[in-house]
């Protein structure tokens, strides 16, 4: 065997051992959370068996985001649309990133469900969230559409152990009935993106993305992204340039809680 055959196989072993390790992860956060007496991850309120940790009464409290929307990037509208410079928070935006969508507004308890599925490990939670995003993900695309989760660096996977963002893509893809494609991956590491702002978050995704070798040929049909949360959108549009160089046609995004604006400064 050649080197660079010996080469190509470790890293396709070393790949397989990562799944391998990655379904395990996630296998034993769902037994876990099937050994825990359920309790909702907002309010620590008891919880029937068999449904996600989120009860019925804070599931309630969810804040839509508030009307009037943009039609372009699905926030409250504070300026006249029609004005010069259209909506302040997408008149920014490049192109290529269409239209996005969220289900809720990114406060209490939204902020604590998104905590509980991304660093408590609550997994079971994905699905339902998934299915909340429906309404939203039909304003993006009204017919079939192919669901691609924003992908985590590989490093962020294997510490996490999941993609929250590929759960909810699954939940919604359950709910709507529309296939679920990992089309994307991260080429490189930025700094995080918690706290950034707009031009930080900006240069940290610069060039972030690509679609996945082989991958191209599996979408068939408009493109809807799905993230957990928007809020500048830079990944996004990331994401979708990703797409559109690779021919791949992108209708727009969708995530399961919106922030509210900021200040445009680094």
């Amino acid at each position: 065997m050649t080197s660079a055959c010996r080469n190509h196989a470790g890293s396709e072993i070393r790949s397989f051992a990562g799944l391998i390790a990655r379904t395990g992860i996630r296998l034993a956060g769902q037994a876990f959370d099937a050994l825990l007496p359920q309790i909702c991850v907002s309010c620590s309120a008891a919880v029937d068996a068999g449904r996600a940790p989120l009860c019925g009464a804070c599931e309630t409290r969810l804040r839509e985001i508030p009307a009037p929307l943009c039609p372009r990037c699905g926030f409250t509208a504070f300026s006249d649309l029609s004005a010069p410079g259209g909506c302040a928070e997408c008149d920014e935006w490049p192109e290529v990133l269409r239209r996005t969508e969220s289900a809720f507004l990114l406060s209490r308890p939204a902020t604590q469900v998104i905590h509980g599925l991304k660093y408590e490990g609550w997994t079971s939670l994905g699905s339902r969230m998934g299915a909340l995003m429906a309404p939203a993900a039909r304003r993006v695309c009204r017919g079939p559409a192919l669901l691609v989760p924003v992908p985590l660096t590989p490093a962020r996977l294997r510490e996490r152990g999941f993609n929250q963002a590929h759960l909810l893509a699954e939940g919604l893809g359950l709910e709507l009935g529309w296939p679920v494609r990992s089309l994307l991956a991260r080429t490189r590491t930025g700094r995080r993106q918690a706290r950034s702002g707009r031009r930080t978050r900006a240069g940290n995704v610069a060039g972030a993305f690509q679609v996945a070798p082989g991958c191209v040929d599996s979408a068939d049909g408009s493109v809807v992204l799905v993230d957990d949360v928007i809020t500048t959108g830079a990944t996004l549009a990331e994401c979708c340039r990703a797409l559109g160089d690779a021919g791949v046609p992108c209708a727009g995004a969708e995530s399961f809680a919106r922030t509210p604006p900021r200040s445009p400064a680094a």
